[in-house]
């Protein structure tokens, strides 16, 4: 029998029942331009919030300077595709970015108030997000924690919120293997830190 032909001769109605992948069930209506929440594909890790005197030590407009020079960071680095070139429209989304550290970190709810709650891998799903863009952004709050000389005493208390945090972000897996984590300890001596946190 040639081989490639073999397939003309298959008793379809007599093949065993094959069980479909949800992505690809043929009942439902195939929709291109729909976009479904995204699966879980791995448990988050808990998020350890800072304690309330971050946010009353450092104040508001320190946090809105961080998050204002990361993005602009962001903005010219690989990822920066991902930021919109018209000035008067990423002021908006830094000012919403802001409002988002400001009421994690203890600021009252200066987010919620305004958007509804973060569902962070929904709302950032219309842009690809994957593992590489997730170490980018980490990568930039280390030099925007350094460059803006945030007291080593809040870096690890900070980072420890961050790390996990970023990983609900991550929209579009490249890979089956677990996002790579970063504890604190991997970065402290990047700080000049070590096991005294406060130095």
């Amino acid at each position: 029998m040639n081989a490639k032909n073999s397939y003309q001769n298959l008793d379809y109605e007599n093949l065993p029942n094959i069980k479909k992948f949800t992505a690809c069930d043929i009942t439902q209506k195939f929709n291109p331009t729909g976009i479904k929440e995204p699966m879980i594909d791995f448990v988050f890790p808990e998020i350890p919030f800072p304690p309330k005197n971050f946010y009353e030590e450092l104040g508001e407009e320190k946090i809105r300077e961080l998050v204002f020079y990361h993005h602009n960071l962001m903005r010219k680095s690989a990822i920066g595709h991902l930021f919109t070139h018209e000035e008067d429209k990423f002021k908006i989304v830094l000012e919403r970015t802001a409002d988002f550290f400001l009421e994690a970190l203890g600021g009252g709810e200066k987010y919620s108030s305004k958007y509804g709650h973060p569902h962070l891998r929904a709302r950032h799903f219309p842009f690809t997000i994957d593992e590489k863009a997730r170490d980018i952004w980490l990568m930039f709050f280390k030099k925007a924690l350094k460059d803006l000389d945030v007291p080593k005493k809040y870096i690890k208390a900070f980072w420890e919120w961050l790390e996990p945090m970023s990983l609900r972000m991550v929209n579009r897996r490249t890979t089956m293997e677990m996002p790579k984590r970063y504890p604190f300890e991997t970065i402290a001596h990047e700080f000049g830190l070590g096991e005294n946190n406060e130095k």
